[in-house]
């Protein structure tokens, strides 16, 4: 690894042609740099407009320089920025004139001859991907929930997405966590101060003891609980719900493609078998992003004298819901009443309940209830349905053709996946690592409380549980964090940033 001390150097925007283009550099002691750079002392936090010039003097570009000086800035080291246009190779044009001065020595006047023959900025590197972010980490301007919270800022992809990366940003889930960093450390204070001053053997003044190690372990649960939900909210918002769309041929599932992102994405025609190879789209449900995949319809009778492109295709809809968080499992009210169709759909159910992923959910969605215009018929339509040995938990009635019960569907696949719309903006981003981590959490803080039920709790294992909780949570912020899990996090960051 580099060391994180050698001062480093990128373009931080996005490439390509543009109007504007920043080059971004930071190291321990930038002002000399920076001078000798710009032919000017810059004073720090103030927007210099200068013309940068090449070793032979000819214009580079005309620029605004930003010198901030540490800990007063982004990376928590001296910072200069140089704003100029967007052209690729005038920006490659001031990185080279960066490595050029950075070669020179030092400027007359240095405090010692061995000074002055120095490189005025040795070891000047190409910066990697998220190095500038890292370096904040590093130097405690930001913790780990922040320093995700910038890419994901960048990465959102709805405008929820954003808000929420917005409040990690500004610090709200960092301070959720500390909150409950603090109640899990007085706990073990109380609880660790009954294994050191155990001269206290009342009967009556044990079992206040122990009433009160309760309350305040059951009212750590319940809070991270709450913080557990937001963050299940803020993965979705994140990383959007994979959701795949399987049932047999001709049963509506290209049409509900097509009316969930309401455009015409896949093909519908009469024939059975129209899809043949996966159609996927993205959209947006109450501002969590769903990963729509449109299958092929799953022929039960299919066998090696079918159709080799629909074998293909009905293998790959089996692949793809291996790894689904979500089947909307599409049913043709049209055919309830044949016993052939429903023979086929029981096997299908069973097969699909073999390849679900952990977690993973299904959603029966009945399409066609055009095809009915009476109360009566809908009561008999319920009772068959509910007669099947599939028997789904609350079955959604559709139509493709009118649109009626998509909203309710929608609704419906919210509802499954838990989000509490009533959250609103007061979810963050979050990550599949932090939920892990509180989970793992609450499962320390589960196992005290239960100790702490028994007739004759032990004090000592009450208090390894609540440590081992405190370290679970630690990691959320990254105050106990390994090197591996840094750079699986800031590699995913873009060069620059």
């Amino acid at each position: 690894m580099h060391a994180f001390t050698d001062p480093i150097i990128a373009v931080s925007t996005a490439p390509g042609r543009g109007a504007i283009g920043i080059v971004r550099i930071s190291g321990k002691d930038l002002r000399a740099f920076a001078q000798k750079l710009v032919s000017k002392s810059l004073a720090p936090r103030q927007a210099q407009f200068l013309r940068l010039k090449d070793a032979s003097q000819d214009l580079i570009d005309e620029v605004l320089a930003l010198y901030f000086q540490g800990p007063q800035s982004y990376t928590g080291e001296d910072v200069l920025e140089l704003q100029g246009h967007g052209g690729q190779q005038v920006l490659q044009r001031m990185i080279k004139r960066c490595f050029e001065v950075s070669r020179e020595t030092s400027l007359n006047g240095a405090s010692t001859p061995e000074a002055a023959n120095q490189p005025l900025l040795p070891h000047l590197r190409l910066a990697k991907p998220g190095e500038f972010t890292q370096r904040a980490y590093l130097n405690n301007k930001i913790d780990l929930l922040k320093a995700e919270s910038i890419i994901d800022l960048i990465d959102a992809s709805t405008e929820l997405a954003a808000i929420s990366a917005s409040r990690s940003l500004s610090g709200a889930f960092s301070r959720e966590v500390e909150r409950l960093l603090d109640q899990v450390t007085k706990a073990r204070v109380i609880v660790e101060a009954q294994i050191d001053f155990p001269e206290e053997e009342i009967e009556e003044l044990r079992v206040r003891e122990q009433d009160k190690t309760k309350q305040d372990i059951e009212a750590i649960i319940e809070q991270a609980q709450k913080i557990l939900a937001k963050a299940r909210q803020g993965v979705l918002l994140k990383e959007g719900l994979k959701t795949v769309i399987a049932g047999q041929p001709n049963v509506g599932k290209s049409s509900l493609m097509n009316q969930l992102c309401e455009q015409e994405v896949s093909i519908v025609t009469n024939i059975a078998g129209t899809t043949r190879d996966l159609v996927q789209q993205s959209l947006q449900i109450e501002g969590i992003p769903i990963h729509l995949i449109d299958t092929a319809g799953i022929n039960s009778k299919a066998n090696s004298q079918r159709d080799v492109v629909e074998k293909i295709g009905i293998e790959r809809a089996w692949k793809e819901m291996n790894q689904a968080q979500l089947i909307l499992f599409v049913h043709d009210l049209g055919q309830l009443k044949d016993k052939d169709y429903q023979i086929a759909e029981e096997h299908l159910n069973q097969q699909i309940q073999q390849h679900l992923s952990d977690n993973a959910l299904v959603v029966h969605v009945w399409n066609k209830i055009d095809l009915y215009d009476n109360d009566s018929t809908l009561n008999e339509i319920n009772d068959l349905i509910q007669s099947w040995e599939t028997k789904p938990n609350a079955p959604v009635l559709i139509s493709t053709q009118t649109g009626a019960g998509l909203n309710l569907l929608k609704s419906s696949i919210l509802h499954q996946l838990g989000c509490d719309l009533n959250l609103g903006e007061d979810v963050y981003i979050a990550r599949q690592r932090h939920l892990l981590s509180l989970n793992e959490m609450v499962s320390h803080l589960s196992r005290a409380h239960e100790i702490a039920c028994t007739r004759q709790m032990s004090v000592d294992l009450i208090a390894e549980e609540l440590r081992l909780s405190q370290n679970a949570l630690s990691q959320v912020t990254g105050e106990f964090s390994s090197d591996d899990l840094l750079g699986e996090i800031f590699s995913n960051f873009c060069i620059g940033k």
